[in-house]
């Protein structure tokens, strides 16, 4: 799609007041613009009325009613976001509240928590992030404890921040030695497992680690135990997630209707559907215009960044979801030491300030990464 310098500032100038006001932007509006007047002087109303018809002739630009001005559509957005956006760089206040970002010393998620909400504080907009997948995540660390008066408790953690706990009856004899046994159990699991990945656990067999034990006792309850550890592991689910300022939503005019907050409220509190939203939005190969017209040009990305934005959700999908269609996602894999763990970002209002989103959004995820690798 070809569009005439003049347009494009146009262009960019509807999307930019409309951003701000969330008002319909007239033709008077664009022609007393100063940025639009340094660049092309003194254009008659009648002249810009011609051009912003032709915007909307090309799907660019929407007039909600006969006298009102333009707003922009999911193609214009799109067409603004792929040609003439640029990043801004980050204000020193922003940059100096990125560093001071606290470095968790436990786990994934307490890192996740705190990216997302200072991406939320940030940005205005609700933060999300998926954590490891569970065939990625990695044992930290194995606990025994005894329940008299003949039960273990057994509790695996994670790297990612995952706790599991199972409860299991042992007998008497297994129990002879007391906390030395345990100890020992506890010890031989943790050499075992600690680095592993979920799925390297998952395919271990009790011989295969086994070799090292020698008394009958201990090799009997550490069996038990390493049984209990992989049944654990077996049933960790990759659908978790960190949310942070939902809230925010409720500030912006496209939610102030009571079922389009609800509708919004409802994805964000449905784990496994925006888990699926953000795979598939990380994963798109390509879009289509909003009319769901011939495929478009390939999901936008700035390195490891991408952008989707309304109606788009659903053609990645391959469905109809009413819920999104407001949402605009911006976001970028996260990882550390070289392997991509999930997904960071915020899901806005398409009417989204999408210069700071896509400047923060990777601030957000270098520091992300900075934390990550000193866990």
């Amino acid at each position: 799609m070809k569009l005439s310098e003049r347009q494009k500032t146009l262009l960019s100038v509807v999307i930019e007041r409309y951003v701000q006001d969330a008002e319909p932007v007239g033709s008077a509006v664009l022609s007393n613009d100063a940025s639009f007047r340094a660049l092309f002087g003194s254009v008659s109303s009648a002249t810009i009325r011609n051009e912003l018809a032709d915007l909307e002739e090309m799907g660019l630009l929407a007039q909600p009613h006969t006298s009102s001005g333009r707003v922009p559509t999911d193609a214009g957005y799109r067409f603004y976001v792929n040609e003439v956006l640029q990043p801004r760089p980050l204000r020193s206040r922003e940059k100096a509240q990125i560093q001071s970002m606290p470095t968790p010393s436990s786990s994934v998620e307490d890192a996740l928590r705190e990216a997302t909400a200072l991406l939320a504080q940030m940005t205005g907009y609700p933060a999300v992030a998926t954590l490891p997948s569970a065939s990625l995540d990695t044992m930290r660390q194995v606990q025994i404890s005894p329940v008299p008066p003949h039960r273990l408790l057994l509790v695996l953690l994670t790297q990612s921040g995952r706790v599991e706990n199972r409860l299991f009856e042992v007998g008497v004899d297994e129990l002879s030695g007391n906390a030395a046994r345990i100890t020992s159990v506890a010890n031989f699991l943790n050499e075992q497992l600690r680095g592993r990945t979920l799925s390297q656990v998952r395919a271990l067999s009790f011989e295969d680690v086994s070799a090292g034990l020698h008394d009958a006792g201990t090799i009997t309850l550490a069996k038990r135990a390493w049984e209990h550890a992989r049944a654990s592991v077996g049933d960790l689910h990759d659908e978790r997630l960190v949310v942070q300022g939902v809230v925010t939503l409720l500030d912006e005019p496209e939610f102030s209707e009571i079922e389009h907050a609800r509708a919004a409220l409802r994805l964000f509190d449905n784990a496994s559907g925006l888990c699926e939203l953000l795979s598939a939005n990380m994963s798109a190969s390509q879009f289509q215009h909003s009319d769901g017209s011939k495929p478009e040009r390939k999901n936008e990305k700035r390195g490891t960044q991408t952008i989707v934005i309304g109606r788009e959700h659903g053609q990645v999908l391959e469905l109809s979801v009413p819920s999104v269609e407001r949402l605009s996602f911006v976001g970028i894999a996260y990882g550390a030491g070289g392997e991509v763990l999930g997904t960071v970002g915020v899901l806005g209002p398409t009417r989204m300030k999408y210069a700071d989103a896509v400047s923060l959004v990777p601030a957000l995820g270098a520091r992300l990464q900075r934390s990550l690798e000193s866990l």
